[in-house]
This record gives structure tokens, C-alpha cells and sequence, in this order.
């Protein structure tokens, strides 16, 4: 009876221990659910992600061309005390600053040193106004800009003035960042106060 109740305990730890052995190797791994579900999570966090980083830097980009509008504004005013008018930079509404910038790289130079009397010729609305970048600068918009001429009033551009029979000005940056062919626009005028986006995320 003795030997009967040794083996009955020997089989029943034996029996415990491959218990406790198949438990720890079933909390040791994962199930295939398991990582599909790990998988689907990893992913859509990803997404968010890269979606939020393209927003960031779409963002930082738009500062350049806000901060750029804003001394347009400081300048044409001051411009405007002296000459009583405002400055075009070219001339016409479509006559963009740099003339062509590679999408993908999404810069190129500024390109206009005033200070050489070629770019003055070459340049006379953007040297007058004192508005730019410097001549190496790398920007990452097309700018123009646009103002009345009181010697031959013309009419705005449909959309931007509400007064054209007063002096005006109209100052525009564009880009193409995703090269899909749409143009994300940023204007200021003499009649807003903070400049105006539109699709902005092209």
C-alpha cells in the first residue's frame, strides 16, 4: 500500500508539472489573431502618422510664403507713402518669381541680386519694393504681385478686390508639392489683413 500511494504521488507531480509546462509554453506565445491584430494596429498608427507629418510639413512651408506676404505688405505701404502707388513685380498677374521651380525638389533659387545693375533692369518692380530673398536664397514658392497703375487704371483680377477704383495691390504665392498639377495659392491684398489659402493641401 505504501509503494501503491508513492506511485500514485510521483504520477500526480509528474502529471502537475507537464500541467504547468503546457500552460507556460501557451502564455509564451502569440495566436495568429493575435498578430493580425498587432499587425492591423502597427498599420494604422503608421498611417496616422505619415498623414500627420505631411500636414507638418506642408505647414512649415506655408510659413515661408506668410512671412514673405507680410513684408510685401510692410513694403508696399511704405512705397505707397513716398510715390503714392503701389509696386507690380512684373508685368502681368501671371508673370511668377522664380519663372520655374522642380516640383520634386521643391525649391529654387531666389535668383535677383539688386545690388547689380542687370537685375535692376531686369527686375525694376521687385528692386523698387525692396521685397525678396536673397540672390541665393532657395524658396519653395512662385510669388507675384500686382498693383494698380494710376497712370492706366486696369481692373483686378476677379475674386481679390472689392474696391478697384481705389489704389490696390494683390500679392500671390503658388506651389505644386504633390506635382499633380493643382496649385495650392496664398494671396494678400491691400484690403485683407491676413493672408488667404486655398487648397492649401492641393
Amino acid at each position: 500500500m505504501w509503494r501503491t500511494l508513492t506511485a500514485w504521488r510521483q504520477t500526480r507531480a509528474w502529471q502537475q508539472r507537464a500541467t504547468r509546462s503546457r500552460g507556460a509554453s501557451a502564455s509564451a506565445g502569440f495566436t495568429l489573431l493575435e498578430l493580425m491584430i498587432v499587425v492591423v494596429i502597427i498599420s494604422i498608427l503608421a498611417t496616422v502618422a505619415v498623414a500627420s507629418y505631411k500636414r507638418f510639413s506642408r505647414r512649415a512651408r506655408v510659413q515661408e510664403a506668410i512671412a514673405f506676404l507680410g513684408d510685401v505688405r510692410i513694403k508696399q505701404e511704405s512705397y505707397f507713402q513716398t510715390y503714392h502707388r503701389y509696386v507690380s513685380s512684373g508685368t502681368s498677374f501671371t508673370d511668377w518669381w522664380p519663372k520655374s521651380i522642380k516640383w520634386n525638389e521643391a525649391t529654387a533659387p531666389w535668383g535677383i541680386e539688386c545690388a547689380k545693375e542687370g537685375d535692376q533692369v531686369a527686375h525694376p518692380g521687385w528692386c523698387a519694393l525692396g521685397a525678396g530673398f536673397t540672390s541665393s536664397q532657395e524658396v519653395q514658392f512662385q510669388y507675384v504681385i500686382w498693383a494698380r497703375d494710376p497712370a492706366a487704371p486696369q481692373t483686378p483680377p476677379a475674386g481679390y478686390i472689392q474696391n478697384a477704383d481705389q489704389d490696390w495691390w494683390i500679392a500671390r504665392a503658388r506651389a505644386d508639392f504633390d506635382q499633380d498639377g493643382k496649385f495650392s495659392n496664398i494671396f494678400l491684398t491691400s484690403e485683407l489683413r491676413q493672408p488667404i489659402l486655398e487648397d492649401e493641401t492641393e
